[in-house]
């Protein structure tokens, strides 16, 4: 129930909006109409166009009306707005406006998927889905609350080529677009904003109060700059509504076959501040109670359900506007994110018979992450009448600490990796589990203190010719720093005093300390010009960008980085796009665009002595190796067409792109001394096709389809990473595809019932190529699967309660594996996805 009185007048009266006689509809006014529900922006449409439209209030409950800004003839204008609504004009006198439902057909149900247009600002601007010059996909807010999405990795499922690669056993992911993936260095390929703020890969916002996710394909260089290669992942929150007060909760409970309970819930309430000014706030709280199992290495005892994880997302929001022409808003979001253990499941020499569908691990310490973040953000907007000026400053800050256990990786077998360490060669010392150094090793701990400040200013051309232009600066200071141990518990003679020629009763550690900074400061501009009435659109833009990269790396006791790295990675160069659409008629468009993105190379990590039987092994002389990588460089070609019908029930999309990915950043594993070390070597060509298709055939019923496909392939052998021509790119699926079904009808009187499902199909993936440095063959294939989930249940209006199964075949993804515990053994490690989970949700909004 929302609390407006001047909503339930409207309502009540069935007349929306201001009279003012004498409008001839043919008259072109000037429109400045935001997207947002349609008792909004209807009667905003009335007081701009000085018509009267008449319409049942009933009839309006729940639909959202595109943006529109613009000269337009006022009947031109009200159809646009309409589209997709179900909603047509029936009378036009030139004062007054009737509406009814689309003939033969109800209003589009405003619970279906994503049925009404949807706007988006990723490209900075306000701009129609459909209407784009680019590949965006968004999942709308309602879509995301009523299935309950609340991550990433949920998101995934319904965006073709996008997928989710975890970092087996460090507890992080890679989020990877269109076969784009990276395979060595610290930055991402594809990078993720919260509104204008950009925000690490690693933080991820429970998603509930939030207006919808964007998902940007192919690379974003001249809007986004650094990493944006693969494209972007933006979060855009719901903005705090001065007109009325809202409250929105959610409970759910439910359980996991073979594993634990799990329970959470989400509330948001919006409060006015008068007629200028709201707050909002929101809070979700998720606990899983976790369905992988430990025993002990010595004593065999099961340690039951040890990855469950507790998650938290607060947010509170405040909007200020104390004219049409400035607005001003300000946040603050804190997560909180803390595991027990690593979904994961273990193959080794107390498991030799263990595999993903096991769910069982074999480690000698608990191990745990916890991760804490703070992002804020002032976002300010001025409009000048030629146009919109923008700031947006951002500070974030986040503490990571992780406990892994790490111990295997001195449990190395010397007739497999030709190398044993001092203490723990099984011909002398036993083995592993009984040696008693083994019981002297201590876990390994990481920790990583992360600050960001940014800060961008953007003006937005509103001019009434033609010709507009987006220009802006951009500034980026960060500071990360890194702490890696793995010590003992008391000194191992041999191994201090052979490895390390320390004395024997010394400590000795293993690990490093380390400092990373990145300072960019960028300019960019995209100008556009319309012609044939707007019917079609060329765009060019450019970005400038200059980025530091200094990286300092201090050893703990010096003996594998025996000197510090201190070693700066400098990059400076100029980023294009350009791009062509046409609007051959209101439901026909189609585009072409290109491209380019780069991701920055990094101060290189230089290891010493310890490691050299690996360099040797491959080939490298380490004095010879520069002190940082170089960038990747990345050029895009793309085009795509859309198709709707003219009632927007039906629509379908079709994109086909080309990437050429050069000098990418790969990490060679160097066994002997458990590090890694990455170089620029080898080309690759991404190339394929998506689909995406939406149906609405009654006011009840809606479907979604996407299909994604990507040939990511190696377009040269590289004798470094052991990768041939030809070879596909790693956690790359060629196949993505998803099938949605929504159904809510009065079938029970006033009670609706609900029906829900979704299919998502991911093909299988490679994790290594061939040869990775001196170690044993790494390659392996991740087997393809498919995710079923469903909902069944009632409502009426704004509340609703569903039964849900969440896999409900009960298939075992696997997302990634690793040897990373397990050098030189026929150990492994499987990340791997939630059993069945059955449960109860409720949901109101007041």
């Amino acid at each position: 129930m929302k609390l407006s009185i001047k909503r339930k007048l409207l309502v009540a009266t069935a007349v929306i909006g201001l009279s003012m006689p004498g409008v001839a509809a043919a008259q072109q006014r000037i429109f400045d109409i935001p997207a947002q529900t349609a008792n909004q922006s209807i009667p905003e449409f009335g007081r701009q166009a000085g018509v009267q439209i008449v319409a049942p209030g009933t009839m309006l409950r729940g639909l959202r009306t595109g943006a529109i800004k613009g000269a337009y003839d006022v009947r031109a204008a009200l159809g646009e707005l309409l589209r997709g609504t179900g909603l047509r004009i029936v009378a036009d006198d030139g004062q007054t406006i009737t509406l009814a439902a689309a003939e033969g057909a109800e209003a589009v149900s405003p619970y279906g998927i994503d049925a009404n247009e949807i706007v988006v600002t990723a490209q900075k601007r306000s701009e129609p889905l459909r209407t784009i010059a680019a590949s965006v996909q968004a999942v709308s807010g309602a879509n995301i609350q009523s299935r309950s999405l609340r991550s990433v990795e949920d998101i995934a499922r319904f965006i073709p080529s996008l997928s989710i690669a975890p970092e087996t056993g460090i507890g992080d992911r890679n989020i990877i677009l269109r076969g784009i993936a990276p395979s060595g260095g610290t930055q991402p390929t594809v990078v993720t904003y919260l509104d204008d703020i950009l925000i690490p890969n690693s933080i991820d916002p429970m998603l509930y109060d939030v207006a919808r996710v964007e998902v940007l394909k192919g690379p974003q260089g001249d809007l986004y700059g650094a990493s944006a290669a693969g494209g972007l992942l933006r979060y855009v929150e719901e903005r705090p509504d001065p007109s009325e007060i809202a409250l929105d909760a959610e409970i759910r409970g439910s359980a996991t076959e073979g594993g634990a309970g799990n329970y959470g819930g989400a509330g948001v309430v919006n409060l006015p501040l008068g007629d200028t000014a709201a707050l909002r706030a929101s809070a979700v709280y998720d606990n899983r109670g976790g369905y992988i199992d430990n025993l002990d290495p010595y004593t065999g005892a099961r340690r039951k359900n040890v990855n469950d994880l507790e998650r938290f997302t607060g947010r509170i929001a405040g909007l200020w506007e104390p004219t049409e022409a400035f607005e001003l808003r300000v946040s603050a979001m804190y997560n909180s994110r803390i595991n027990g253990a690593f979904s994961e499941t273990d193959r080794n020499d107390r498991l030799p018979e263990g595999s993903p569908g096991s769910l069982t691990t074999s480690r000698f310490f608990p191990e745990r992450i916890s991760d804490k973040s703070w992002i804020f953000n002032v976002t300010a907007n001025l409009d000048l009448g030629a146009g919109t000026l923008t700031s947006a400053t951002g500070y974030v800050r986040q503490n990571i600490y992780r406990v892994l256990e790490l111990r295997d990786i001195y449990n190395l077998d010397p007739d497999v990796i030709g190398f044993a360490y001092p203490g723990f060669d099984p011909d002398v010392n036993g083995p592993f589990v009984g040696n008693p150094n083994t019981e002297l090793l201590a876990p390994s701990t990481r920790s990583e203190r992360f600050r960001q400040f940014t800060q961008e200013v953007r003006f937005s051309s509103d001019w009434d010719f033609p010709v507009q232009l987006l220009a802006g600066a951009f500034y980026l200071r960060s500071t990360v720093r890194r702490t890696q141990f793995l010590g003992f518990s008391a000194p191992i003679p041999e191994f201090s005093e052979e490895l390390y020629g320390a004395d024997p009763g010394s400590l000795v550690e293993t690990g490093f300390r380390g400092r990373e900074r990145i300072e960019e400061i960028a300019g960019f501009a995209n100008l556009r010009v319309a012609f044939d009435e707007e019917r079609g659109e060329l765009k060019a833009g450019v970005r400038y960008y200059d980025r530091k990269n200094p990286r300092l790396i201090v050893d703990t006791p010096g003996a594998l980085f025996p000197n510090a790295v201190d070693v700066t990675a400098k990059d400076s160069g100029t980023l294009f796009s350009a791009s062509a659409s046409y609007k051959f008629t209101p439901e026909t468009f189609a585009y072409a665009r290109y491209a380019g993105g780069f991701r920055p190379g990094v101060g290189r990590i230089l290891p010493g002595p310890v490691c050299n039987p690996d360099f040797q092994a491959l080939g490298i002389d380490p004095s010879t190796i520069a002190p940082f990588t170089g960038p990747e460089k990345l050029n895009s070609y793309e085009a795509g067409v859309r198709q709707s019908s003219s009632d927007g029930r039906f629509s379908v999309g079709v994109t086909g792109y080309v990437i050429k990915y050069r000098d990418i950043q790969q990490s060679l594993v160097l066994p002997t001394c458990a590090s890694q070390f990455d170089v620029n070597a080898g080309r690759a060509t991404s190339k394929g096709f998506e689909i995406e298709a939406r149906a609405a055939p009654t006011r009840y019923l809606s479907f979604a389809f996407n299909l994604g496909y990507s040939d990511a392939r190696l377009d040269e052998g590289d004798p470094f990473s052991g990768g041939d021509a030809g070879e596909q790119l790693q956690y790359v699926p060629a196949w993505t595809v998803s099938v949605q079904q929504d159904y809510r009808a009065p079938v029970f009187g006033e009670l609706d019932l609900i029906v829900r499902s979704d299919i998502s199909y991911t093909d299988k993936r490679q994790t290594q190529f061939g040869l990775t440095g001196s170690s044993p063959d790494f390659a392996t294939s991740l087997p393809d699967y498919t995710l079923v989930n469903a909902q069944v249940g009632v409502g009426r209006g704004d509340w609703e309660a569903v039964v849900f199964v969440d896999n409900l075949a009960n298939t075992l993804p696997i997302y990634g594996t690793n040897q990373t515990r397990y050098f030189g053994s026929d150990g492994r490690t499987w990340s791997v996805g939630t059993p069945r989970t059955w449960g109860l949700r409720l949901r109101s909004s007041f």
